[in-house]
Parts: structure tokens; sequence; C-alpha cells
């Protein structure tokens, strides 16, 4: 494993998408939410993504300088076309209209289409707990890669649902998950480390199980988490981020970029239910149960983001990992582009 440092990688991630056209501002926004993603432990989401965007801009999949235009509006919900600019830009946009909306009318929501891969949803829905509101975010993926429940065959994207809510003098409860078994980057990561899977994340193309991750490059596909729960969360995630918001589904698929996202954010005033302080407070407080709870022997209770967190404060000050292969990839991409990498290291 290469480590590097945070700040470092954000300059060379900036510099990267800089080269490639967009502008300073938007190439250091996208680069921070890629090391972003790193640093607080999802490493399928993040620095690995430089050379994928570069990849996609060189072939006009992302239009790097396109902004997102509001096609429909009302009081409290807004549609947005992302018109195939960087995915990170849109879903921004997404939220922070949401939380305007939000103020003015408790609950607002937003749906984006025609958006490419947007990273981790914790980014968003985490920005908006910060805001002092309860965030939910549910993007469809139109690259179909999972199967449903008792299904042979790729039939949906990984679907994430994130949803985020603010605590007292301190960081968000964040939940954030894939509803297939696990992100199909964590594939993709396992791979590039030569590493075995283990065998209830894919099938192969027969349909069997398998601990090869070169499985999903033949055919295979990855599984639904909690056989048909995760099924059912799925399909709901289809349904609000894909058709609701007019985006391509799994089942439709069209010559488009690969693994576009369709967004449905929810921005949520927690004022307009009761003291917006005392929520926070005694949001803190069970949380805090929860934690003191009696453990198994040699477990430690956690809440939905403890993992990231504790990771992101490891990671600021030890730096991120990354595998040697990944690694190899940007040093290439950023020589092929005029970059000397050794700088940034």
């Amino acid at each position: 494993m290469i480590v590097k440092s945070s700040e470092k990688l954000k300059k060379l991630g900036t510099e990267i998408f800089t080269a490639l056209g967009a502008s300073r501002d938007r190439s250091s926004f996208v680069a921070s939410t890629l090391v972003e993603s790193s640093l607080t432990g999802h490493d399928s989401h993040g620095v690995v993504y430089f050379v994928r965007y570069s990849d996609r801009i060189r072939k006009g999949f992302i239009d790097v300088n396109a902004d997102p235009v509001k096609v429909k509006e009302t009081e409290a919900s807004a549609l947005i076309d992302g018109r195939w600019g960087f995915g990170q830009i849109t879903a921004m946009r997404s939220v922070e209209l949401a939380v305007e909306k939000a103020r003015r009318s408790v609950v607002g929501a937003v749906g984006a289409f025609r958006c490419n891969h947007i990273g981790r949803l914790g980014y968003y829905t985490s920005w908006i707990a910060k805001q002092g509101f309860i965030g939910m975010m549910f993007a469809n993926v139109g690259h179909p890669s999972v199967s449903v429940y008792h299904g042979l065959g790729r039939v949906f994207g990984t679907n994430p649902f994130s949803a985020s809510v603010p605590v007292k003098d301190s960081d968000p409860f964040l939940l954030d998950y894939a509803t297939s078994v696990v992100a199909e980057g964590k594939v993709s990561i396992a791979r590039s480390k030569h590493e075995k899977i283990p065998e209830n994340w894919i099938r192969d193309k027969f349909g069997n199980k398998t601990d090869d991750p070169n499985a999903m490059l033949e055919g295979g596909w990855l599984l639904p988490f909690g056989e048909h729960k995760g099924y059912c969360l799925q399909l709901l995630v289809e349904l609000l981020g894909g058709i609701l918001t007019g985006s391509r589904s799994g089942l439709d698929p069209e010559n488009e970029p690969p693994s576009p996202n369709g967004v449905f954010s929810i921005a949520i005033d927690p004022g307009g239910f009761r003291d917006r302080s005392e929520f926070a407070s005694e949001t803190r407080t069970i949380l805090k149960k929860v934690r003191c709870t009696p453990n198994e022997p040699g477990a430690r209770i956690l809440v939905p983001g403890d993992p990231e967190w504790e990771t992101r404060e490891e990671r600021l000050r030890c730096g991120i990992p990354i595998p040697e292969d990944s690694w190899q990839q940007i040093v290439q991409l950023s020589r092929e582009l005029g970059i000397d990498p050794e700088y940034y290291s």
C-alpha cells in the first residue's frame, strides 16, 4: 500500500481535472469530495475515481463545465437537469436547494436527472445535518450490476441510500450504504489488491457462489443485502431516485454515460416539529445510551457514522492508504497530462 496525505491528494486531483478542462474551483470541489470519501474509509468511492472520471471526461461522458439547471419548481420542491456535468456539482446544488426550501417550508425535496456519478451519498446528507437539518438521499444507478431476490442476472444498480441527523456538539448520525451486499467498487478494490471476497457478495455468470472478484468482469452480479429486505429497499430507491426524477433505470439501459445516477434529496427542518436544540440534544443522549449498552465479549457497540468519523481522524493524522496498482494508474494519468505526481507525494 502507498500512503499519501489528504491535502496533497486534493491538490493532485485538482491539477488532474483542471488539466482536463474543468475550472479550478470545480476541479477542487470534485477532488475534495473524492478525497473525503477516502478519508472516511470509503475507498471504493475515493481517489480511485481520479482515473475513472478522467477516462469518462476523455470519452465525452462528462461535460466538465456544465452547470445544472432547474426545469421544474414549487415552493417545496424542484427538479434539476444535471446536463451530464460532474455529478458532484449537481448533487451539491440539489442538497443546497433542498435546505433552502426546507428553511421556508419545513420540508424540501429535490430530484436530479442526467446526472453523472455523484460519489459517496454520505458526503451530502452529512452536509445537510451540519446545517441543522435531517437529510436523506436516494440514488439509483443506471448501470445494472445487482440481481433481484431469487433472480439470476443483473437487473438494478447498487442503488445506495443515505440519511443523516444533526447531533448536538458532535458529528452527525450518518447512515450510508448500498442496497447490494457491498458497493461494486469494493469488489474492484479487492481485485486491485489480488484478494478473495466473501462468498455472499456476488455470484458468477452461472449463478454459483464465488470468492473471485474477477467473476464480476466475466458476467457475474452482486446480491441485494439482507435477501428480500434489501431487495425491497433496492426497488424503493429505483422508484424514487430513478423513476420519480425521470432518470435512466437499470431495466431500461441506453447509450448514456457509465454509472449515471438519478438522485432524490430531502431536507427536513426539525424546527417544524419541535425546538431544534432540544432535538439535537436528545439525539445525542439516545446515541450515548446506545453506545453504553452492555456488549458481547470482545465487541464494541457503534452507531451509524462512528466508523467514518473515527477513520477520518486517523487518516488525517496518518495519511490515506492506496493500493499500489491504483496509485500507479494515478501516476500514469498524471504524467500523460504533464503533471509531476512526485511533487504531490
